[in-house]
């Protein structure tokens, strides 16, 4: 099983020419605020385990909070080597349920393994954001953004879900919209402005997520 335990710096091959080398990077590769959270037990068992079925269950587990198992996704993190850590997930959440994978519909995912699903598929899938898992069901057949929007819709005052989410969409305007870098700011910039709720992620994170999004500020004010 695949185990990732540091961030490693990767070019995108999607980056535009005209871009500057900061912006070289993507809104999910370049914003490890799993630092933050490095004295949660569980975000660290992760760096060191990977996935595995302690860590399947704390991303279904309602009693995590959603930063918490954001930080989780985001200590497993990303790699250039294929990877399907969605599908392990989604696997385990077929098994706990005693059916199929094929059978899950997205109205019996949680939000919390909707939004832990739909993370690990963007980090699986980062060149390809609009990649489904893969399969005939429902939910195989869902994309990062669609489990998402899944998520938001059944936690609609969770930041985290909501900022999560926002990443996730700046990626894909990253990969669709590469002539729109404000676009990719404000998806994530507009959550932390103007989230209605309470903002139940750590500041540190916040500020680590933002230092990479404030990147393409600038392009707004050109517009």
């Amino acid at each position: 099983m695949l185990k990732l335990t540091s961030y490693i710096p990767a070019i995108v091959c999607f980056v535009v020419a005209a871009a500057p080398a900061a912006l070289a990077d993507s809104p999910l590769t370049s914003t490890p605020f799993a630092s933050a959270y490095q004295d949660v037990r569980v975000v660290r068992y992760a760096g060191n385990n990977g996935l595995d079925r302690k860590i399947f269950e704390a991303l279904s587990d309602p009693d995590v909070p959603n930063d918490v198992r954001a930080a989780i996704v985001n200590q497993i993190g990303w790699s250039n080597e294929p990877q399907q850590n969605a599908k392990l997930y989604l696997d385990y959440i077929a098994r706990s349920r005693k059916t199929d994978p094929s059978r899950l519909k997205l109205s019996t995912l949680t939000a919390e393994e909707s939004m832990a699903l739909g993370y690990l598929l963007a980090m699986d899938n980062r060149f390809s954001p609009m990649s489904p898992i893969g399969g005939r069901g429902q939910v195989q057949q869902a994309n990062a953004i669609s489990l998402m929007n899944d998520a938001v819709r059944k936690a609609p005052d969770d930041f985290s879900v909501a900022l999560i989410r926002g990443l996730i969409q700046a990626n894909i305007d990253l990969t669709e919209n590469s002539d729109n870098w404000c676009l990719v700011y404000q998806d994530v910039n507009q959550v932390v402005e103007d989230f209605p709720g309470d903002y139940n992620m750590r500041t540190e994170a916040i500020d680590i997520i933002m230092e990479y999004m404030n990147s393409y500020q600038s392009y707004c004010n050109s517009r």
